[in-house]
């Protein structure tokens, strides 16, 4: 199965610290960076396969479409099956949790920048070798 890390965030240090972390995940994985939810949106309309798995890193505020919208666009066609989705965000917000924990796709909220206790429980997620 081909697996495919989604960053989306519009912060060009916190992409730059994701992917430079990322550099010692398993090399099978392709990595996709998006500065905006649109933009990925567009992506995995056109994209979106069943037989590829999806872990996306996910920030909530965003110019052209924020975290919470991409979530609502992208729910009628993925799956829980192979899409995975871990807030990564700057807010602190208890509201932003609480919403994040009642959307299946989103397996955890984590604050930001991405760090390997962060890696590692997504891996757990994935049943890889950590």
């Amino acid at each position: 199965m081909k697996l495919e890390f989604l960053l989306i965030d519009d912060d060009e240090i916190t992409i730059m610290l994701s992917e430079i972390l990322l550099e010692d995940f398993p090399e099978f994985i392709q990595i996709k960076t998006f500065s905006d939810g649109l933009y990925a949106l567009d992506y995995l309309k056109n994209e979106y396969c069943e037989s590829t798995k999806y872990i996306i890193s996910l920030d909530i505020n965003m110019p052209l479409m924020n975290g919470w919208e991409f979530l609502e666009e992208i729910t009628p066609f993925v799956s829980v099956k192979n899409t995975m989705v871990f807030m990564l965000s700057s807010s602190t917000d208890k509201e932003d949790m609480d919403r994040a924990a009642g959307i299946a796709l989103v397996k955890s909220f984590f604050s930001k920048p991405l760090d390997e206790n962060h890696l590692k429980e997504i891996t757990a997620f994935l049943a890889l070798p950590q």
